[in-house]
């Protein structure tokens, strides 16, 4: 009895130096991103709420001024609705062209399925800048496109593709396309073989079984590769700034203007925090949404 009873007492002792060498494997991590990321935008939340001070660039006492003149003033509310909405058709032109994608990427093995991940992949070892001003050439209007819409007859004068909200979504697509296949293309490699063949063996058809087992066992795949791409289209800059210019204006340029430029840093952090409160409630709502989509569809 004396060896069980010693054995059971060890076990608790065990899972303990596990969860220490796991924390001690994190913390190099974990004070990285406590240093570089959560105390500057700590700084900048707190700094959001001060005055502007042209001599400083942050005064002293406490305001809600920052903030008021942003929800207040109807430019910057459009340019709010620009960048959700740039955000917003990203993401489902993304998840349109994506799935497919996705899908087909899991059917394959072997070298096919090697040569269709490098090409997928590939356009993320090229500098996003470098990706951007190769669209500039496509979407010009004396660019590829719209001369060989112009030769083809098809148009009779240039399309408006850059500087426009079209020719950003084009390059936002393109430069987070990557991010939604490999969400999805994880939770399809999840779906056990079995489920899908038991469908067929109950008499399902290839596209009831897609859409009765595979996409609602897939839409957390779905989940994460859209709150990837609506997070990165919704905050991205480099991207509004080459291929929409000054016409084109979004939450991330207003920051770098104020922050940067006019060195207002607490009306630049202002922005900054509202454009993280709507991302965040679009992206709960959402959640929301597919959940009860996933649940209805099980039930059904």
């Amino acid at each position: 009895m004396q060896p069980a009873i010693a054995e059971s007492t060890t076990q608790p002792n065990r899972k303990k130096a596990r969860k220490w060498d796991v924390w001690l494997l994190l913390l190099p991590c974990l004070l990285i991103f406590v240093v570089f990321f959560l105390v500057p935008l700590l700084y900048l939340f707190v700094g959001s709420f001060h005055p502007f001070d042209p001599t400083s660039g942050m005064g002293e006492g406490w305001t809600l001024e920052n903030y008021g003149k942003f929800l207040f003033d109807p430019f910057y509310l459009g340019v709010l609705w620009n960048t959700i909405r740039i955000g917003l058709v990203t993401t489902i032109a993304a998840l349109v062209i994506g799935y497919p994608v996705a899908y087909h990427l899991v059917q394959t093995t072997g070298r096919t399925r090697n040569l269709l991940t490098l090409l997928l992949l590939s356009p993320l070892l090229i500098s996003m800048v470098i990706r951007c001003y190769g669209w500039v050439i496509l979407l010009a209007n004396n660019g590829v496109i719209n001369n060989v819409l112009l030769s083809l007859g098809w148009i009779d004068k240039p399309l408006k593709l850059l500087y426009s909200e079209l020719g950003v979504e084009i390059g936002m697509v393109h430069v987070l396309f990557p991010y939604m296949v490999l969400g999805i293309v994880g939770s399809l490699e999840r779906i056990d073989p079995s489920v899908l063949q038991a469908s067929q063996n109950l008499g399902a058809s290839p596209v009831r079984t897609f859409f009765s087992v595979t996409l609602p066992l897939s839409l957390p795949g779905v989940f994460a590769g859209s709150v990837m791409v609506f997070s990165l289209a919704s905050s991205s800059f480099v991207t509004p700034a080459i291929l929409g210019g000054p016409q084109v204006k979004v939450m991330s340029y207003l920051t770098y203007e104020q922050v940067v430029v006019l060195l207002n840093w607490p009306y630049g952090g202002a922005i900054g925090f509202v454009l993280i409160l709507m991302t965040t409630l679009i992206l709960l709502i959402y959640s929301r949404l597919l959940n009860q989509s996933k649940a209805g569809v099980a039930i059904q």
